[in-house]
């Protein structure tokens, strides 16, 4: 029996991933139908972007804590409440579209509380799986968690387009179902195939000192901290690149279809290289995997400036980076999870989030200034040297070179 097939006979983990599989489809499928709801029902593009804005800015926000309400209200608990928020939220939506409902504040409201709720998702995730997953299986965990995202992404940008071209009112009650759908499978308890963390005995402390306690622990072991400036750099440059290419087709008046196929590659390569991350964390340590996987990326990224005008070498360079990126992404989430007390995991991951949450509206909006005054060549060189960084640092860090194989790494101290 493979590991993979193991692991969704584990019912909690099977359910989890089908539940958050469900709001990862809602998520992606809303990138296109909430602006377009909002137009439909304000008729104004700064309406739209403003709610977006104010939306996104205070799911940011929150994220930074939705891990400590995880850690103390539990899980599973968690995850049912952003399931049944989300779903809730939808329906409210829903009413507006059916009574017209155009007043910009409740739909900022509505909007912004579903981002918020929905930022309890991921710290959720990873707390029940390192409670019902095998430590040396953590690398499959995440392998499977990328094939389940990166599906959702690809599917999702074409479902809600194909479905709001017959009715946004059927697309809003799609994504009410999707979520509610989710609510209905989510773990409620589950049972833990690992030992417990020891939790510290004493008084009861505070919500802003469990909190403190998440940003002290992180801050005093050099590795996490390491982890997350890496984390940081890779991302900025992988969010910028694909604007900053999407921007210049448009710019040089390439057919839709191309600016599609380019926008698709990523995704292709992501879900491709997310069924290798098992065994390649069960054969090899995570400290070598993720510098050859960085490694990789950054030669691709390096490359585009030189190859920009052949739309087929970009996507075959974009498409090898999605690949390697997963292996990358789930050494560093196997690290967390292994060498985290379990109930601390909640609040760990929402801090290791912060940096990547507020720099990548900064690598969205230099894409568009750059475009225009660097032109292709030097943007996407700027954003790819931030990638190539990444690499470096993991290089000359002794601690993230020398990260052991998963069945080896203990709680971090």
């Amino acid at each position: 029996m493979s590991v993979n097939t193991e692991l969704l006979k584990n019912r909690d983990f099977r359910n989890t991933l089908f539940a958050i599989g469900a709001n990862q489809l809602s998520d992606s499928m809303s990138y296109i139908t909430t602006p377009i709801i909002i137009l439909a029902l304000t008729g104004s593009p700064e309406a739209a972007s403003i709610t977006l804005f104010v939306a996104g800015v205070l799911a940011t926000c929150a994220g930074a804590i939705s891990g400590t309400w995880v850690d103390r209200i539990g899980p599973s608990k968690c995850l049912a409440l952003s399931c049944i928020g989300q779903a809730l939220s939808w329906v409210a939506i829903l009413l507006y579209l059916v009574f017209n409902v155009t007043n910009i504040y409740v739909l900022v409201i509505t909007i912004s509380l579903a981002a918020i709720i929905s930022t309890f998702d991921y710290p959720s995730e990873q707390s029940i799986i390192t409670r019902v997953v095998p430590k040396e299986h953590l690398g499959y965990a995440s392998g499977m968690g990328e094939t389940r995202e990166s599906t959702a992404n690809l599917l999702g940008g074409p479902v809600a387009g194909i479905i709001i071209g017959f009715s946004t009112v059927l697309m809003t009650a799609v994504h009410a179902v999707v979520n509610l759908l989710a609510f209905i499978v989510a773990p409620k308890s589950y049972g833990a195939s690992r030992q417990p963390a020891e939790e510290e005995e004493g008084e009861k402390t505070s919500f802003w000192q469990d909190s403190k306690a998440g940003f002290e622990y992180i801050l005093k072991n050099k590795v996490l901290v390491s982890i997350a400036f890496v984390s940081t750099l890779a991302n900025f440059g992988t969010v910028g690149i694909p604007l900053t290419f999407i921007y210049y087709y448009t710019l040089e008046g390439a057919h839709p279809l191309f600016i599609g196929i380019f926008a698709s590659a990523f995704g292709v390569g992501v879900l491709l290289g997310s069924f290798l991350v098992g065994p390649l964390t069960e054969k090899f340590a995570l400290g070598p995997l993720g510098i050859t996987s960085l490694a990789i990326m950054s030669a691709c990224y390096l490359l585009l400036p030189v190859v920009h005008s052949m739309l087929w070498a970009v996507c075959l360079l974009i498409v090898l980076a999605g690949i390697v990126l997963p292996s990358f992404n789930s050494s560093i989430i196997a690290y967390i999870n292994a060498s985290t007390p379990e109930h601390m995991i909640g609040r760990v991951h929402s801090v290791q989030g912060i940096p990547n949450m507020a720099l990548t509206p900064l690598a969205v909006l230099l894409a568009g200034f750059l475009i225009v005054d660097w032109g292709i060549t030097y943007t996407a060189l700027f954003y790819a040297v931030f990638i190539f960084l990444s690499l470096v640092v993991m290089v000359f860090q002794k601690p993230l070179r020398q990260l052991p194989h998963i069945s080896q790494v203990t709680n971090a101290q």
